[in-house]
């Protein structure tokens, strides 16, 4: 399944992500970019998070953050899937 999402963030504007062509790097890059960011992880920023009072900008780094995760933990079941049914 290919994951696309058009966000809208302060730091690069507006942007169209594509996130199955993203390499692993990639992903990780990102992903620190929004904890240097938010100064902390993404468990932690989720638990204080509320759409009531964010920004527009912040609703999308929670998106785009979120599906980071999400395609870096898919990728990562999948690659240990494969190496551990090799004989």
């Amino acid at each position: 399944m290919i994951k696309r999402s058009v966000f809208e963030s302060s730091d690069d504007g507006r942007s169209d992500v594509v996130y199955s062509t993203l390499t692993l790097r990639q992903l990780d890059q990102k992903i620190k970019h929004y904890e240097h960011k938010y100064g902390m992880s993404f468990s932690r920023f989720k638990r204080q998070f509320s759409c009531d009072y964010a920004l527009p900008w912040q609703i999308s780094d929670y998106m785009d953050w979120e599906n980071l995760l999400h395609e870096r933990t898919a990728r990562q079941r999948t690659i240990n899937k494969l190496t551990s049914s090799k004989p």
